[in-house]
């Protein structure tokens, strides 16, 4: 029993020492405080919370929007807006599969999005973009004579991209005003 609770002890100390070694090459955790010289620090939460979501049209463009609110307008409630996104995508329908009479059986769903990110001051400044469009893909079987199970499956493909495609651009977001807040805490 003495071995079991060394060798757990061992792979914390292994842990721990990874992660001071990570440290030092330059890792930071995203989300965590961004410490400027006079030793103030901000909060990444803080600035997402003030990000706002320009318009998205359609079904899907609604689902995008609502997914982006969730991850960053609703992080701390009642933040005042000092950011607007904006989102465009390209969603592409492609079908992958046939039955004999030529009927699709399995169709598969492609998105392609960008994003700016601006501030709402007027003249607005561009704080960062995407450079290179993100893509996802997803697809679903059509069974035979089950439309409402066609509906859902294709309903369900298409939330599963553009909370793909919401996760990636929150992640850029985050990534692009840690370093906007970086360079404002040391300059």
């Amino acid at each position: 029993m003495s071995r079991d609770v060394s060798s757990i002890s061992w792979s914390r100390r292994g842990l721990l020492g990874g992660l001071f070694g990570l440290s030092a090459c330059g890792f930071r955790p995203l989300y965590g405080p961004i410490t400027a010289e006079d030793g103030s620090e901000a909060d990444l939460e803080a600035e997402l919370a003030a990000v706002r979501i320009g318009p998205l049209y359609e079904r899907t463009g609604q689902l995008l929007r609502r997914s982006l609110q969730r991850r960053m307008e609703e992080t701390v409630p009642g933040t005042p807006a000092r950011y607007l996104l904006n989102v465009s995508f390209d969603l592409g329908v492609e079908v992958l599969g046939y039955r004999q009479d030529g009927t699709p059986t399995r169709i598969r769903f492609t998105v392609n999005g960008n994003w700016n990110l601006n501030t709402l001051a007027v003249p607005s400044q561009r704080i960062a973009a995407s450079g290179i469009p993100y893509r996802t893909l997803d697809s679903f079987n059509i069974p035979d004579l089950q439309f409402f199970s066609a509906d859902t499956s294709r309903d369900a493909a298409l939330t599963r991209l553009m909370d793909d495609l919401s996760d990636e651009v929150a992640r850029q977001v985050a990534m692009a005003l840690r370093r906007q807040k970086e360079q404002q805490a040391t300059g």
